[in-house]
Parts: structure tokens; C-alpha cells; sequence
């Protein structure tokens, strides 16, 4: 497997799979990693103890079950005390101008699209469909059919708790400044709450799919995400819950049967809702 070390920090469209010219029905799926996350090694599954092959779901596992989908992911500097001056709404912007001129390169501007986010990615996707009705990207709004979010704190995330999480993740968190990341994931957050209420009106236009975490997390010793923040209580949302802590529940190996629900999940996102 390829190795994902190097990968730039900035704001890049990868492309994992693509398939053949000439594919039937092709749709395109968008993949944004969550907080201090990777737009490869969020998705990425590691064996325990390290040893044998690693499997990036999107581009190993997700093209066997779905042979028609043009998977990218998204990747942008997330990191809880890295330098950058993106917020959501900032990182929103670029990720539908990149996917703008990904889909304008392929002339397939009419395709469907499918967003998958995990935690923060979930955020940054919702802001990106705002930013897509406001600004005239109106392909990318108009095309966009569903959203699958893993473990997306829509009404924020304990802030002592993600502190308490960060701050074991991370060794060097108290001698860096704060990301703008972390204020827009805690539960009192203007910004958040604001994305959530400009959502609401059209969110109801899209397959939901909303994953919610089972296990606590190792560290903290309870969810990361809890079940009433992952889920929005749209009418067309389908909340499920999903094997794994915050981390791991978007992480899957070979022969894995949490990956079953997911793909089918990620399949019936992708169809036209039913006027």
C-alpha cells in the first residue's frame, strides 16, 4: 500500500478511485476527515500490533460494492494547535470550489454526489452545502442527494471532555495555541449553533444517514460524541448506531461486518429522495 506520510496540510481534493471510462450511473463521493484527522488515515484501518496490510476503505473496500463511484476526500489542516487561520466556514469555502473544479475537469457537473463526514468533517460538509446554495454553485447543491456522518457533534461535544480527550492525544497541547476548531466544537459555540440553524431549513432535501459511536472511548472512558449530539431529528435522517469509539467507527479492515451497514448506507444516500 502506498504510503500516506507527506501528505500536505492544505486544502486538496484526492482522488482515491475512479473509475472506468465509460462506467455506468457514476457518482461522486466526497470523504471530510474530522478534527486533528487525515484524508487518508482517518479511513484507514490498521491491524492490531501493526502487523499485515492496512486498508483505506474508500479506496480498497468501497469500489468492490460500489464500482460506480468516483470516491475523493478532502484534505485540510485540522489540527487542534496547528497554525491555521481556516475556520468551518473558511475550509467549507475551498472544499466546494476543489469539487467545483474536479467535477468542471471530468464534465460531469451533473453527477450525483454523496458526503461522507466524520466528527468535525460532518460540520464542515453541512457549512459547505450552505456556502454551495448561497454562492451559485448551484450544480453542487442541486446534485448533492445525501450525507452519511460518523460520530458529528451537531449540537457540540462536552468541552472538558474534548479538552480531556486532546489533551491525552496530544502531548504538546498546552504549549500551542487553541484552534479556531476547537471553540466551533464545544457545546455553547455560536458558530455551531448557527450552522446547525442555517442547515435545518434545506437539510431536508437530502438522504441522512447519522452514525452514532457505541463504545467509549479508551482515554476518556466514555463517548466522545454522544448519541443526542449526532443526531439532528430531521424527519429523513437515519440515525444508526456503529461499532467502535469516535476514532475507530470510521476505520474498516477486510471482512469487517461493520462495513456492510456502511456501504449500503453510502448506496441508498446516493439515490434521488422521492418528491
Amino acid at each position: 500500500m502506498p504510503s500516506t506520510q507527506g501528505i500536505e496540510s492544505g486544502g486538496e481534493l484526492h482522488e482515491l478511485h475512479i473509475p472506468p471510462s465509460g462506467t455506468p450511473k457514476q457518482i461522486d463521493i466526497v470523504a471530510v476527515h474530522g478534527l486533528n484527522g487525515d484524508s487518508h488515515n482517518t479511513w484507514t484501518h490498521i491491524p492490531e500490533g501493526g502487523k499485515g496490510p492496512q486498508t483505506l476503505w474508500l479506496r480498497d473496500l468501497l469500489p468492490g460494492k460500489l464500482p460506480n463511484a468516483h470516491v475523493m476526500s478532502f484534505q485540510y489542516d485540522s489540527s487542534t494547535h496547528g497554525m491555521s487561520e481556516q475556520s468551518v466556514r473558511g475550509n467549507a469555502g475551498k472544499l466546494v470550489r476543489l469539487l467545483r473544479d474536479k467535477r468542471e475537469d471530468y464534465e460531469e457537473e451533473e453527477r450525483p454526489i454523496v458526503f461522507i463526514g466524520h466528527s468535525l468533517g460532518g460540520i464542515v460538509i453541512k457549512q459547505a452545502l450552505k456556502h454551495a446554495k448561497d454562492h451559485d454553485f448551484t450544480d453542487i447543491y442541486a446534485h448533492t442527494n445525501g450525507i452519511v456522518f460518523f460520530g458529528t457533534p451537531h449540537r457540540g461535544a462536552d468541552a472538558a471532555s474534548w479538552a480531556a480527550t486532546l489533551s491525552g492525544i496530544l502531548s504538546a497541547a498546552s504549549r500551542k495555541p487553541p484552534s479556531k476548531f476547537l471553540e466551533a466544537l464545544k457545546n455553547d459555540s455560536v458558530e455551531l449553533r448557527k450552522i446547525s440553524e442555517d442547515f435545518r431549513p434545506f437539510g431536508g432535501r437530502f438522504n441522512i444517514v447519522s452514525f452514532y459511536e457505541e463504545h467509549a472511548h479508551r482515554l476518556l472512558g466514555r463517548v466522545v460524541v454522544d448519541k443526542s449530539s449526532a443526531i439532528m431529528g430531521l424527519p429523513n435522517e437515519d440515525p444508526m448506531m456503529l461499532g467502535g469509539n469516535h476514532s475507530t467507527m470510521c476505520k474498516f479492515g477486510v471482512g469487517d461486518r461493520r462495513f456492510d451497514p456502511v456501504w449500503r448506507a453510502i448506496r441508498r444516500a446516493a439515490k434521488a429522495r422521492q418528491a
